[in-house]
């Protein structure tokens, strides 16, 4: 784990992810699925992606992921909560992950756990809390604008919290398009992932992906192992 910067830039923001493991096949689909590796920052070309690209752009650009503690500023050096994010990821053990399957919801396409698993709650329940001292609370305009679209119960979360879908409003998803895909390009994305998901994988590690800028693509800048294991 490293950083080649000792303080918060602005503008930039930084999110801690659930991403497959480097070896895992979803990882490799995933990326190959969206066009880009996060890790790398490079494309990964294959057949179909430009006709695809406009229904994945937003899911491109965030890379590969789940969402444990969403895109913030930070209020102090990188170098300090990249520190603790290794020291958290250590104290934490490896967990299994239930199955993945592919669902259309919300008016986008992601991958779904097929069944609760309390020890992943509480996993994303944690990073929500234990990192929020490193966020740089948000613009109020903007947190206004977003507030609109809330709930009255997201609207508390995001003021709390920097962000509606936590806790109880929290559901953890991989996002493979930004809407409904039309059955031809379906079964193209079902052809790719679905080999990889029939596997079993844990939760071990925990990433921090990192936004340079607004609207740059995200990139992989530490993955730290659950448990301190390599």
């Amino acid at each position: 784990m490293s950083s080649d910067t000792g303080s918060s830039d602005t503008g930039a923001r930084y999110a801690l992810y659930y991403a497959p493991e480097p070896s895992d096949a979803l990882w490799r689909a995933g990326c190959a699925w969206l066009g880009r590796d996060p890790a790398s920052g490079l494309p990964v070309e294959m057949p179909g992606l430009a006709r695809r690209a406009p229904l994945t752009r937003s899911a491109t650009r965030y890379g590969f992921h789940a969402t444990l503690k969403a895109p913030m500023a930070l209020n102090g050096p990188v170098t300090a909560f990249l520190d603790d994010v290794a020291a958290f990821a250590a104290s934490s053990s490896p967990f299994a992950l239930p199955a993945l399957r592919i669902v259309e919801e919300g008016g986008f396409t992601a991958l779904r756990p097929a069944a609760p698993c309390p020890a992943l709650q509480a996993f994303g329940d944690d990073c929500v809390r234990a990192f929020d001292t490193h966020r740089r609370p948000e613009d109020p305009q903007r947190t206004a604008e977003r507030a609109g679209r809330c709930t009255d119960r997201q609207k508390a979360l995001l003021h709390r919290w920097g962000y509606p879908y936590v806790f109880d409003e929290w559901h953890f998803h991989m996002t493979l398009a930004d809407s409904v895909l039309p059955p031809d390009i379906r079964g193209e994305m079902e052809a790719l992932l679905t080999p990889a998901l029939a596997r079993e994988r844990m939760v071990a590690s925990l990433c921090v992906f990192h936004e340079p800028r607004p609207g740059a693509p995200f990139t992989l800048l530490a993955r730290c192992a659950l448990g301190g294991g390599a």
